[in-house]
Protein backbone atom coordinates (compact mmCIF):
# COMPACT_ATOMS: atom_id res chain seq x y z
CA UNK A 1 0.00 0.00 0.00
CA UNK A 2 1.41 3.36 -1.01
CA UNK A 3 1.82 5.72 1.93
CA UNK A 4 0.75 9.13 0.66
CA UNK A 5 1.61 12.37 2.43
CA UNK A 6 -1.99 12.74 3.59
CA UNK A 7 -2.05 9.21 5.04
CA UNK A 8 1.29 9.80 6.75
CA UNK A 9 0.02 13.01 8.37
CA UNK A 10 -3.12 11.21 9.52
CA UNK A 11 -1.05 8.38 11.03
CA UNK A 12 1.22 10.82 12.86
CA UNK A 13 -1.79 12.74 14.20
CA UNK A 14 -3.49 9.57 15.43
CA UNK A 15 -0.29 8.48 17.19
CA UNK A 16 0.08 11.88 18.84
CA UNK A 17 -3.55 11.82 20.00
CA UNK A 18 -3.12 8.34 21.51
CA UNK A 19 0.01 9.41 23.35
CA UNK A 20 -1.76 12.54 24.59
CA UNK A 21 -4.69 10.51 25.94
CA UNK A 22 -2.26 8.20 27.76
CA UNK A 23 -0.35 11.15 29.19
CA UNK A 24 -3.24 13.27 30.48
CA UNK A 25 -5.91 10.68 31.32
CA UNK A 26 -6.88 10.74 34.99
CA UNK A 27 -7.77 7.81 37.19
CA UNK A 28 -9.26 7.00 40.62
CA UNK A 29 -5.98 7.94 42.30
CA UNK A 30 -6.34 11.49 40.94
CA UNK A 31 -9.79 12.18 42.43
CA UNK A 32 -9.60 15.09 44.88
CA UNK A 33 -10.80 14.31 48.40
CA UNK A 34 -13.94 16.43 48.04
CA UNK A 35 -15.01 15.11 44.60
CA UNK A 36 -17.43 12.20 44.23
CA UNK A 37 -18.96 10.29 41.33
CA UNK A 38 -22.74 10.04 41.09
CA UNK A 39 -24.64 7.58 38.90
CA UNK A 40 -28.37 8.20 38.52
CA UNK A 41 -31.22 8.19 36.04
CA UNK A 42 -32.53 11.46 34.63
CA UNK A 43 -34.89 12.14 31.72
CA UNK A 44 -34.60 8.67 30.10
CA UNK A 45 -30.82 8.69 30.45
CA UNK A 46 -28.27 7.21 32.82
CA UNK A 47 -25.92 9.98 33.94
CA UNK A 48 -22.41 9.62 35.36
CA UNK A 49 -21.12 12.90 36.80
CA UNK A 50 -18.79 14.54 39.27
CA UNK A 51 -20.42 15.91 42.42
CA UNK A 52 -19.64 17.10 45.92
CA UNK A 53 -20.22 14.89 48.98
CA UNK A 54 -23.92 15.85 48.96
CA UNK A 55 -24.44 14.72 45.37
CA UNK A 56 -24.60 18.25 43.94
CA UNK A 57 -23.12 18.53 40.47
CA UNK A 58 -19.76 20.25 40.06
CA UNK A 59 -19.93 22.80 37.24
CA UNK A 60 -17.07 24.16 35.12
CA UNK A 61 -16.90 27.27 37.31
CA UNK A 62 -17.59 27.92 40.98
CA UNK A 63 -20.74 30.08 41.17
CA UNK A 64 -19.61 31.79 44.36
CA UNK A 65 -16.01 32.64 43.49
CA UNK A 66 -16.08 32.53 39.69
CA UNK A 67 -12.97 30.35 39.70
CA UNK A 68 -12.65 27.48 37.25
CA UNK A 69 -13.08 23.96 38.61
CA UNK A 70 -10.38 21.54 37.50
CA UNK A 71 -12.67 18.52 37.93
CA UNK A 72 -16.15 18.60 36.44
CA UNK A 73 -18.18 16.82 33.84
CA UNK A 74 -20.86 14.31 32.99
CA UNK A 75 -21.37 11.49 30.53
CA UNK A 76 -24.88 10.21 29.87
CA UNK A 77 -26.31 7.38 27.80
CA UNK A 78 -29.59 5.85 26.69
CA UNK A 79 -30.15 2.21 27.57
CA UNK A 80 -31.48 1.65 24.05
CA UNK A 81 -31.29 3.48 20.75
CA UNK A 82 -33.70 6.48 20.74
CA UNK A 83 -34.35 5.83 17.04
CA UNK A 84 -35.40 2.27 17.69
CA UNK A 85 -32.48 0.35 16.17
CA UNK A 86 -31.62 -2.84 18.09
CA UNK A 87 -27.83 -2.20 18.21
CA UNK A 88 -27.31 -5.68 19.70
CA UNK A 89 -28.84 -4.51 22.97
CA UNK A 90 -26.16 -1.94 23.71
CA UNK A 91 -26.57 1.46 25.34
CA UNK A 92 -25.98 4.61 23.29
CA UNK A 93 -23.94 7.63 24.39
CA UNK A 94 -26.14 10.74 24.58
CA UNK A 95 -24.20 13.74 25.88
CA UNK A 96 -20.76 14.33 27.36
CA UNK A 97 -18.96 17.39 28.69
CA UNK A 98 -15.88 16.75 30.77
CA UNK A 99 -12.85 18.66 32.04
CA UNK A 100 -9.57 18.02 30.27
CA UNK A 101 -8.08 14.66 31.22
CA UNK A 102 -11.20 13.28 32.90
CA UNK A 103 -13.12 12.09 29.83
CA UNK A 104 -11.70 8.53 29.72
CA UNK A 105 -12.40 8.11 33.45
CA UNK A 106 -16.11 8.95 33.13
CA UNK A 107 -16.39 7.01 29.86
CA UNK A 108 -14.92 3.97 31.64
CA UNK A 109 -17.54 4.22 34.37
CA UNK A 110 -20.35 4.75 31.86
CA UNK A 111 -19.18 1.66 29.97
CA UNK A 112 -19.05 -0.38 33.17
CA UNK A 113 -22.58 0.69 34.16
CA UNK A 114 -23.86 0.03 30.63
CA UNK A 115 -22.27 -3.43 30.68
CA UNK A 116 -23.98 -4.21 34.00
CA UNK A 117 -27.41 -3.06 32.78
CA UNK A 118 -27.39 -3.75 29.02
CA UNK A 119 -25.09 -5.26 26.41
CA UNK A 120 -22.35 -2.66 26.65
CA UNK A 121 -21.92 0.83 25.22
CA UNK A 122 -21.53 2.36 21.79
CA UNK A 123 -20.91 5.89 20.57
CA UNK A 124 -23.59 8.45 19.71
CA UNK A 125 -25.02 7.36 16.37
CA UNK A 126 -25.34 10.89 14.99
CA UNK A 127 -22.66 13.25 16.33
CA UNK A 128 -19.24 12.40 17.80
CA UNK A 129 -16.72 15.15 18.48
CA UNK A 130 -13.11 14.78 17.35
CA UNK A 131 -12.05 14.44 21.00
CA UNK A 132 -14.61 11.68 21.60
CA UNK A 133 -13.54 9.92 18.40
CA UNK A 134 -10.01 9.80 19.81
CA UNK A 135 -11.32 8.18 23.00
CA UNK A 136 -13.21 5.49 21.07
CA UNK A 137 -10.18 4.87 18.88
CA UNK A 138 -8.06 4.48 22.00
CA UNK A 139 -10.54 1.92 23.38
CA UNK A 140 -10.36 0.02 20.11
CA UNK A 141 -6.57 -0.01 19.78
CA UNK A 142 -5.05 0.22 23.27
CA UNK A 143 -7.36 -1.17 25.93
CA UNK A 144 -7.10 -4.96 26.38
CA UNK A 145 -9.46 -4.65 29.37
CA UNK A 146 -12.21 -3.45 27.04
CA UNK A 147 -13.91 -5.97 24.75
CA UNK A 148 -15.26 -4.83 21.39
CA UNK A 149 -17.98 -6.36 19.24
CA UNK A 150 -18.83 -5.45 15.66
CA UNK A 151 -22.27 -3.99 14.97
CA UNK A 152 -24.01 -4.29 11.60
CA UNK A 153 -25.52 -1.40 9.65
CA UNK A 154 -29.11 -0.60 8.70
CA UNK A 155 -28.97 -2.84 5.62
CA UNK A 156 -27.67 -6.14 7.07
CA UNK A 157 -24.39 -5.64 5.23
CA UNK A 158 -22.49 -7.97 7.59
CA UNK A 159 -25.04 -10.45 8.95
CA UNK A 160 -28.56 -11.53 7.94
CA UNK A 161 -29.92 -10.98 11.47
CA UNK A 162 -31.54 -7.68 12.45
CA UNK A 163 -30.56 -7.80 16.14
CA UNK A 164 -27.11 -6.28 15.59
CA UNK A 165 -28.27 -3.55 13.20
CA UNK A 166 -27.36 -0.03 14.27
CA UNK A 167 -27.12 3.36 12.60
CA UNK A 168 -23.64 3.76 11.11
CA UNK A 169 -23.76 7.37 9.91
CA UNK A 170 -20.73 8.44 11.96
CA UNK A 171 -18.70 5.37 10.97
CA UNK A 172 -19.34 6.13 7.31
CA UNK A 173 -18.54 9.80 7.85
CA UNK A 174 -15.10 8.95 9.19
CA UNK A 175 -14.08 6.01 6.96
CA UNK A 176 -16.45 5.93 3.99
CA UNK A 177 -19.20 3.61 2.83
CA UNK A 178 -16.92 0.69 1.93
CA UNK A 179 -14.78 0.59 5.08
CA UNK A 180 -17.18 1.83 7.76
CA UNK A 181 -16.87 -1.42 9.76
CA UNK A 182 -13.20 -0.60 10.46
CA UNK A 183 -14.25 2.46 12.45
CA UNK A 184 -14.23 2.16 16.26
CA UNK A 185 -17.56 4.01 16.12
CA UNK A 186 -19.15 0.99 14.42
CA UNK A 187 -18.75 -1.29 17.45
CA UNK A 188 -20.12 -1.83 20.93
CA UNK A 189 -17.85 -2.19 23.96
CA UNK A 190 -18.03 -3.94 27.32
CA UNK A 191 -15.92 -3.62 30.44
CA UNK A 192 -15.72 -5.25 33.87
CA UNK A 193 -16.51 -2.88 36.80
CA UNK A 194 -12.91 -2.34 37.89
CA UNK A 195 -13.21 1.44 38.25
CA UNK A 196 -16.52 1.19 40.12
CA UNK A 197 -14.88 -1.22 42.56
CA UNK A 198 -11.99 1.18 43.12
CA UNK A 199 -14.19 4.19 43.90
CA UNK A 200 -16.77 2.56 46.17
CA UNK A 201 -16.05 5.08 48.93
CA UNK A 202 -16.51 7.97 46.48
CA UNK A 203 -19.56 6.57 44.66
CA UNK A 204 -23.09 7.91 44.99
CA UNK A 205 -25.29 5.24 43.42
CA UNK A 206 -28.92 6.15 42.71
CA UNK A 207 -30.08 3.48 40.27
Amino acid sequence: MKLTEAKLKKLILETMNEELIQEVAKGPQDLPEDVYVKVHKWNRRIVVLFTDANGQQIWPANFDTGEDNLVYGDVSFYENDPRGMPCDGSSIIAVSEVADGWGPFLYDIAMEVATMRTNGLTADRNVVSVEAQDVWDFYSQNRPDVKQFQLDDEHNSLTPEDEDNCGQYMARSTLGSTSWSDSPLSKRYTKEPTILNQIRDKLIWEL
